[in-house]
Formats: C-alpha cells, sequence, structure tokens
C-alpha cells in the first residue's frame, strides 16, 4: 500500500524556502550583470566618440587658428606677384617664338624649344592659381565665420551621435530595477513564515496582558449568569410541585 505523501512539514518548508532564496539570489545578480553590463558599455561608447569628437574639434581648432587672415593675405599678394611675372614672361616668350617663327620661315627647332619652354611656364602657371584659389578660399572662410559655424554643427552633430547609446543606459536602468524589485517579492515571500512570526511577536504582549486584565471581569459575570440560571432553575422546581 503506497504510502501517504506529505507535504506539510518542516524539511519540505525549509527546502522550499532555500530555492525561493536562491533564486532571487539568481534573479538579482543575472539582473545586475546584464544592466551594468549594457551601462558600462554605453558609458564606454559614449566616452569613445566623444573623445574622437572633441580631438576632431581640437584638430580643426587648431588648424584654423593656425593662420590669420593677415597671413594669408600676405602670401596671395606673394602668389599674385608670382604669377603676374609668370605671364609676363610667357608673353616675351610667345613674341619671341612668333619672331623665330619669321625668321625661321616655319616650325624649326629654334621654335619647338621655345613652344617647350612656354609650356613649362604655363605649368608653372597652373600650379600657382590653383595655390592662390586654396588661398583665396581660406581668407573667406577667416573672415565669413564659416570656420566657427563648422565647429558649432559639428558640436551639435556630435551631441546627438553620443545621444545615440542613451538607451544603453535606459534598458540597464530598467533591467536593474526590475530584477531588484522581482528578487525582492521572491525574498519577502520566503521570508513569509518570519514575518508573520515577527508580527505576532509584536502583538501578542498586549493581547495577553488584555487578556489578564479582562478575566477576572469575564469570570465574575460568568458566575452572575450562571448563579441567575440557578436560581431560575431552582425557582421552576418549587412551582412544579406547588
Amino acid at each position: 500500500m503506497n504510502e501517504k505523501k506529505e507535504y506539510l512539514n518542516e524539511e519540505k518548508y525549509e527546502k522550499g524556502k532555500k530555492t525561493l532564496k536562491r533564486i532571487s539570489l539568481i534573479i538579482l545578480v543575472i539582473g545586475l550583470l546584464i544592466g551594468g553590463s549594457l551601462i558600462v558599455l554605453g558609458i564606454i561608447k559614449s566616452n569613445d566618440l566623444k573623445r574622437q569628437n572633441e580631438e576632431a574639434i581640437e584638430q580643426v581648432e587648431q588648424n584654423n587658428k593656425a593662420r590669420t587672415a593677415e597671413e594669408v593675405q600676405v602670401d596671395i599678394d606673394s602668389l599674385q606677384d608670382q604669377i603676374d611675372s609668370i605671364e609676363t614672361e610667357i608673353t616675351n616668350l610667345e613674341r619671341e617664338k612668333t619672331r623665330i617663327f619669321q625668321e625661321d620661315s616655319g616650325f624649326s627647332d629654334r621654335y619647338y624649344a621655345k613652344e617647350d619652354e612656354i609650356k613649362l611656364k604655363q605649368k608653372d602657371l597652373s600650379k600657382l592659381r590653383t595655390q592662390l584659389s586654396d588661398y583665396e578660399d581660406e581668407l573667406w572662410k577667416i573672415n565669413s565665420g564659416y570656420n566657427d559655424t563648422r565647429n558649432a554643427i559639428e558640436k551639435g552633430r556630435n551631441t546627438i551621435s553620443i545621444a545615440k547609446y542613451i538607451p544603453f543606459y535606459m534598458f540597464g536602468s530598467f533591467i536593474i530595477i526590475a530584477s531588484c524589485m522581482i528578487a525582492s517579492v521572491i525574498y519577502v515571500f520566503s521570508k513569509r513564515r518570519e514575518i508573520t512570526a515577527f508580527t505576532t511577536q509584536q502583538v501578542m504582549p498586549v493581547a495577553q496582558e488584555g487578556i489578564e486584565k479582562m478575566a477576572p471581569t469575564v469570570g465574575n459575570a460568568a458566575k452572575e449568569v450562571a448563579k441567575g440560571i440557578k436560581e431560575g432553575l431552582n425557582e421552576a422546581d418549587v412551582k412544579k410541585k406547588d
């Protein structure tokens, strides 16, 4: 015959309590690990991006402050003088080439040599004009405040870029708070017996004192009731005899 399985015994109670404590601890640890990892990851990524942005902005600012408008203008004037000089040289060479063509009655070696010399000068002139255009663009940016506006835009973009890591903090905090709440509820549930015993111990002295003080009164009242009942029964017996 199968023995009846008992559920209400101290051993099973202690085992169940330990299981609940273990579950609450596991939930708490996992929540802290996951939530903390998300927050740490968000901090690391935000700091890395912030550092990169600061370095980029600092580099741009250093480049902008490396030269003043006056210094750039000096370079522009110097280049313009070189360009004017080469243009004059090219004009003179063109005239010489025309004269050689007339003297040699056509395309001679001297003519082609002069033409090659003109091409070299034109190549140098093209490089100087490109450099002059860069200097003029640099001067315009300095005078128009373009660089300051660009820095402000870059800083705004950097702030937006860093903001994309906010969900790491939000989800990490949510997981930590949720795991703490769930673990607390389970842990408190495992301690219901102790909590109930503690509550009872708080009330018990008051209840005992009240019972002790009320006992004499209740006893006297019971005696009076019993006495009344007895007297009533005696009177009933007398009436029956009569």
